[in-house]
């Protein structure tokens, strides 16, 4: 019975030994993923309208979370782990503080969205048992939609297809008072 007891407490420590060892090398690889920076799934960059670009000139909160979009595209995986917390209070900053002529239902619910991925962000950095898969999709879904956001800002300042026609109309008359001017 000793031997039995013996045996059955060595097989258990060789056991723990090697979950130990296997835990080890599971954090050094994922230590490996996360220092490996963002691969960002999308080549799309939006660039403000002149007339968009003078709405948010002002909002310091568009500007700093425009400068943070930008530096999470180099960032590593550790570094978007740090910064996930900042991340989400820039966003909520962004989500109240939108100037008067931009508060339509259109940029509140891209604000919104930011302001969820940011969190969902955040959440996955501070799990347990973090992933860094799920840590880097969702720092590229914050990416693209920050870039959503921007499309929204430039199409408030598109013209209205009654605008366009206005203006149509308007050239139209134009070129015909030079044409009867012309043919005197």
């Amino acid at each position: 019975m000793k031997k039995i007891l013996l045996i059955f407490s060595l097989l258990l420590m060789i056991a723990c030994e090697e979950n130990t060892q296997q835990s080890q090398n599971t954090v050094q690889q994922d230590s490996l993923e996360f220092s490996e920076p963002l691969q960002v799934d999308t080549n799309r960059s939006v660039t403000l309208m002149p007339e968009a670009r003078e709405a948010v000139g002002e909002w310091l909160a568009y500007a700093t979370a425009q400068h943070e979009i930008e530096t999470l595209k180099t960032a590593t995986g550790n570094d978007i782990i740090q910064n996930s917390g900042p991340m989400l209070e820039i966003m909520e900053n962004l989500n109240n503080s939108i100037p008067e002529e931009l508060q339509v239902n259109a940029v509140k619910a891209r604000t919104n969205v930011l302001l969820t991925k940011a969190g969902v962000l955040n959440q996955l950095a501070h799990k347990k048992n973090q992933n860094a898969g799920e840590i880097y999709t969702a720092a590229n879904e914050l990416i693209t939609e920050f870039d959503n956001f921007k499309l929204q800002l430039n199409e408030l300042f598109l013209p209205s297809p009654e605008d366009f026609e206005l203006e149509l109309d308007e050239e139209f008359e134009e070129n015909l008072e030079m044409q009867d001017t012309l043919s005197e």
